[in-house]
């Protein structure tokens, strides 16, 4: 799965934040994994019925668009890590 990792990283964040290290190391891999379940239940919706269609009724192509826009905005925006939570949507 594309999230195994960073529930890794949410689970050793929990375990730094109960030895003091701050609550930071919880939060990042945490917004990163909202962030991809925000963008999947996006495209979730823009979908038609489990099908996906090149044209006509369905926003496939938006999705597409949209997803290329935000890993453009994401290589445009540096290291900072607002990029990764941008590109995993």
């Amino acid at each position: 799965s594309h999230t195994t990792g960073t529930t890794s990283a949410i689970g050793m964040g929990i375990e730094g934040l109960h030895n003091g290290n701050g609550i930071q190391v919880l939060l990042d891999p945490l917004h990163l994994l909202l962030s991809f379940l925000l963008g999947a239940f996006t495209c979730g919706l823009l979908i038609d019925k489990n099908q996906v269609h090149f044209g006509g009724k369905s926003f496939y192509g938006i999705a597409l668009v949209g997803n290329a826009c935000l890993l453009i905005a994401a290589v445009a925006m540096g290291g900072d890590k607002g990029n990764i939570s941008a590109a995993s949507l």
